[in-house]
């Protein structure tokens, strides 16, 4: 309740203010975002933030649309050898990097080569079925992998493309703060936890884009966010606070909305570590949550309670997995079976990557309470959660969300499912399934072997599902701005 009051309270005072942003388009364009990026070398970056820097900045072979259909994008078009093994794809001949030089196939063979070579890069995950890449002419690039992948298209759309040239010149040092892509915009500047500018790129293959000029300016704080919306320091928010909507939206210039996500809010658990180890605690903190009274009440409506860890937009999506309901009774009763005795749980997350994260921290600590477990809340700021997860150094329990820009629930069985993924500790049976539906290109067998993985992982509760996210957003009037499911700001398709 405080922290709503003071979230109230300072937006309140922005109102008062009579700020707003006018209402006539703009060739320039202010994105708040949660936090910074936590590197400007996308191989050294996974981070759902990195991908509004990402999109923007760089290229991918293809990229999936709207609709969760595969586009190209720098390259026009790929084919794969009938064992799903060998994928070659054609590149565009009228794309260039922002230094004007030409992008060609052994840049894309390199950037994956060095991808590859880095045991450090979280990206390698995304291309670790790959045993060879191969540019054979400027145009051509050839990828064989170590087993079948029907989706390898889809995968190889996280890999942003690197100027081969340019990383030599420069060196890693100097590519950290001056990396150059081949996307529609080009990067100016970048204050760390202040603000990245950026340039429309005038020799972008698919034109520059409307918008000339944008800034991305990390603000933490809900109610900064909000406030800075309100007065006209910035023109765009994605993640506004469920109890602000209506104020906002009554301010004169802006335009408030909501709008399906694609992340699914969860919690997980280091398996390794007691009493997290004991299946009977896990499950005990299953049916403690209600997830119905977090979605509906706490969240006023911006989530939707969930019983898969995909949401509804995903290729294995399953309607008949159900929402997990409270059992308070029940979940005391496995407590007390568990022999637990008292000793506390850490939950970490991070506090500002998601709405209202610290308020659905808390109520879950107060179900867990409510169960007979002793839980320690430990917030984090983005940037230091997410190394923590990436290298599974997480103590005990924790709260996150997942959210696929690939449409397909293999990107969170890559992430945290199969064995040496992000997890502590895989299910070999789950392990098998993984790797069979990447053989399979009949979509109705796929999505019964990804049904079989979830029935088995929701047995396993290393992982369990809370709500499926939902989008409110602040925009200035006279923009054209239309959500994506992922949430992720493509300054190229704005007005």
């Amino acid at each position: 309740m405080i922290a709503m009051s003071l979230r109230m309270m300072i937006v309140s005072a922005a109102l008062a203010t009579g700020l707003a942003g006018a209402a006539a388009q703009t060739k320039s364009l202010v994105v708040a975002l949660p936090g910074d990026f936590p590197s400007l070398d996308p191989s050294k970056d996974t981070s759902p933030l990195g991908f509004n820097y990402r999109l923007n900045v760089f290229d991918q072979l293809t990229e999936i649309r709207r609709d969760g259909q595969i586009a190209p994008r720098l390259a026009t078009e790929w084919r794969h050898s009938t064992d799903l093994r060998e994928w070659t794809f054609v590149i565009r001949k009228d794309a260039k990097f922002h230094d004007g030089s030409p992008v060609t196939a052994r840049d894309v063979a390199w950037t994956v080569a060095s991808i590859l070579a880095d045991q450090k890069s979280p990206t390698r995950t995304f291309v670790k079925l790959v045993e060879k890449v191969v540019a054979a002419d400027d145009v051509t690039v050839t990828f064989t992998l170590s087993e079948p992948y029907a989706i390898f298209h889809r995968q190889i759309s996280f890999v942003s493309i690197k100027s081969e040239a340019h990383f030599k010149a420069v060196g890693e040092d100097g590519y950290a703060t001056r990396p150059i892509g081949s996307g529609p915009y080009r990067m100016v500047s970048w204050r760390k936890d202040d603000r990245m500018q950026l340039e429309a790129f005038a020799g972008y293959w698919g034109g520059a884009p409307a918008i000339a000029q944008a800034t991305f300016r990390p603000v933490p704080a809900e109610a900064g966010r909000a406030a800075a919306l309100v007065s006209g320091e910035v023109d765009l928010v994605t993640t506004l606070p469920p109890a602000l909507i209506d104020r906002i939206g009554a301010t004169p210039g802006v335009t408030t909305g909501t709008a399906p996500g694609s992340r699914v809010m969860f919690l997980a658990f280091n398996i390794n570590r007691p009493p997290l180890d004991n299946p009977k605690i896990r499950e005990a903190v299953d049916l403690a949550i209600d997830r119905e009274a977090i979605a509906k009440q706490l969240l006023r409506g911006l989530g939707r309670a969930s019983g898969m860890m995909i949401p509804p937009n995903n290729v294995g999506y399953d309607a008949s997995f159900k929402p997990v309901a409270q059992n308070l009774a029940r979940a005391k009763a496995l407590v007390a079976e568990a022999g637990y005795k008292g000793e506390p749980i850490p939950l970490q997350f991070p506090n500002n990557n998601f709405v209202m994260a610290s308020e659905v921290a808390q109520a879950i600590a107060g179900y867990l309470a409510a169960a007979g477990l002793k839980v320690e809340l430990k917030p984090l700021e983005f940037t230091a959660f997410f190394p923590l997860w990436l290298q599974t150094k997480l103590e005990g329990v924790y709260f996150f969300a997942f959210g696929s820009t690939q449409y397909h629930a293999d990107t969170i069985l890559t992430s945290m499912y199969e064995k040496g993924a992000r997890n502590y500790g895989a299910n070999p049976e789950i392990d098998r399934l993984v790797k069979l539906q990447r053989t399979l290109t009949d979509i109705d067998e796929q999505k019964r072997v990804l049904a079989q993985i979830f029935r088995i992982g929701a047995e396993d509760r290393h992982n369990i599902p809370l709500y499926d996210e939902m989008q409110a957003y602040g925009v200035k009037q006279g923009i054209d701005y239309k959500p994506w499911p992922d949430g992720f700001v493509r300054l190229y398709e704005l007005k």
